[in-house]
């Protein structure tokens, strides 16, 4: 609980509060400007607010810089510190006596007092908490006829969010909003690949007539198979292709082993011619031509053998080294071919086939791939429409729950204020939408009133720690429900602040709970909250 705040520019220097119902009181006149609205922006300040610097330029401007000392008791322990109304963003850590031991962000002093208050609430911070149930004159959160709101015209959905966080009934919604988030994202990634042809894009007219097509190419595929003893139905575009470079590699490596093999066989024919002319080969000659030199013939032949004998060993040699180019040549046919049966265990088959059957799976791909993307498409877009329809439908339900149990609470304490003779206020849910009213009655009075019973059922029903109603809340209410109200304060375990005037214009219940209750009494002339109006003249 809040225990104290001192500040040297007070009148009243220290202020001490009281576990329950803690009332800023002013005179009989209901004078203003005496700090009432004032010192509740503090209380504000204490729990983390900035408005009492940022909506308070007078004070600033009047008082000038000056600190806000307080203390806090959770679990029977005291602990202190300090902000300066310079420095927004940070808060002192003290000791006993206000000396600074350190400075601490804002953000951190909040989620301080979100765990000494107990509040393990996911989602939502500490000011969200508090802040929308500090009605202050001066901040944005006190239109009676719509009291979820923080700030005038507040985006859609934001008020009911923070109370569904507030009564714990959002983090099944979160998941859902955290899953929705994942499969738009999916959705979107996946239309943006399309966009820049990373993936194909069709619609659903042509889905069905890849259909159609696909199952054509399907006919003529298995026609082929059938033609090859159906061998070739699992043999896809990229194996076939795979087939006509290596028949074309097998041709090239066939024409190769021809060649030398040619080369061979001359190298053998001329070893094998490697025997000098017998002179008696020489008589068939001299029979038709009795007048030939068979001397210079047979040394001319002579010379022939012993140029051979020459070049024997060279061609040994070369017939040696055709004969390993051959066997190179032979195994590379012979490993191209095992490919070639490995993949299509037909080892006849034409590269006229194999183009075809190539060509066609290649466009079966095609059309399977675009009618792929089609169907993941879809499928991300149902995914996501599921995923909304059933974030969609939580929210409903939680929404349900939600008003059930605020319209039960704010029936008992409105049964309670009005002993059962008055309706009681009602708020409504549509998706990010509220209504809240008193079927039947719109006065003002009863509006304001509808605000302070929606805060009291939030109050008990939810782990809010405190509850800040300035005087232009309660002034508006007429003068048998004030009384009540404030009982109804006194009946809380937890601390709440109020202003307020005219005490003495209300029942004597009314008047004897604002004196007990009274932690701090201003009025004009010197008892102002900085001891003194700078509304004067």
């Amino acid at each position: 609980m809040l225990f104290e705040i001192i500040c040297d520019q007070f009148k009243q220097k220290r202020v001490e509060f009281l576990p329950t119902l803690n009332t800023v009181l002013g005179d009989d006149i209901g004078s203003n400007s005496i700090g009432k609205s004032t010192f509740l922006m503090i209380i504000d300040f204490v729990f983390g607010g900035k408005d009492y610097i940022l909506k308070s330029a007078e004070i600033q401007r009047h008082v000038g810089k000056h600190t806000i000392k307080f203390c806090f008791i959770f679990q029977e322990k005291k602990y202190y510190f300090l902000r300066d109304t310079e420095d927004l963003e940070s808060v002192s850590e003290c000791d006993e006596s206000y000396n600074v031991v350190s400075k601490i962000p804002l953000s951190q002093y909040c989620e301080f007092l979100k765990h000494r208050y107990n509040i393990h609430l996911p989602n939502i911070s500490f000011r969200d908490i508090v802040g929308r149930y500090s009605r202050i004159y001066g901040k944005e959160n006190l239109n009676e006829k719509r009291p979820l709101d923080i700030v005038h015209n507040e985006a859609a959905g934001t008020p009911i969010n923070a109370l569904l966080k507030l009564f714990g009934l959002f983090s099944v919604i979160s998941e859902l909003e955290d899953l929705l988030k994942q499969r738009e994202t999916e959705l979107s990634a996946y239309r943006n690949a399309q966009r820049y042809n990373f993936v194909s894009s069709i619609g659903k007219r042509k889905y069905n007539e890849n259909l159609k097509e696909l199952t054509q190419l399907d006919e003529i595929k298995e026609q082929i198979s059938k033609d090859l003893d159906n061998n070739l139905l699992d043999i896809d575009s990229e194996k076939a292709e795979e087939v006509i470079k290596l028949k074309q590699r097998l041709s090239v490596a066939k024409r190769k082993r021809s060649k030398y093999y040619s080369q061979y066989v001359t190298i053998e024919n001329n070893m094998k011619e490697n025997s000098p002319i017998r002179s008696e080969q020489f008589d068939d000659l001299l029979r038709f031509f009795p007048d030939a030199n068979i001397r210079n013939i047979a040394e001319v032949e002579k010379f022939h053998y012993e140029i051979r004998n020459v070049l024997k060993t060279e061609l040994k040699a070369k017939k040696g080294e055709l004969n390993k180019i051959i066997s190179v040549s032979q195994n590379e046919i012979d490993t191209i071919e095992e490919n070639i049966k490995k993949i299509i265990q037909i080892p006849n088959l034409s590269k006229a086939i194999l183009t075809k059957y190539s060509e066609i799976q290649k466009m079966s791909e095609k059309l399977e791939s675009e009618n792929k993307a089609y169907l993941t498409s879809i499928t991300l877009k149902t995914s996501r429409d599921d995923t909304k329809a059933r974030r969609d439908q939580m929210r409903r339900d939680q929404l349900y729950l939600l008003q059930i149990e605020i319209n039960t609470k704010m029936q008992e304490i409105n049964d309670y204020i009005y002993s059962e003779q008055k309706k009681p206020p009602v708020i409504t849910f549509d998706k990010n939408q509220y209504k809240f009213e008193t079927i039947d009655d719109t006065g003002t009075g009863t509006f304001y009133k509808n605000m302070v019973v929606y805060d009291l059922s939030v109050l008990e029903l939810t782990a809010l720690p405190i509850l800040i109603h300035d005087s232009v809340v309660l002034k508006q209410i007429a003068d048998v429900a004030v009384e009540k109200i404030l009982l109804k304060y006194l009946q809380s375990e937890k601390q709440i602040f109020i202003s307020f005037d005219k005490k003495k214009a209300y029942t004597a219940g009314t008047q004897k709970i604002l004196i007990e209750t009274k932690v701090l009494e201003l009025s004009p002339n010197g008892n102002e909250l900085f001891g003194r109006s700078w509304n004067n003249k």
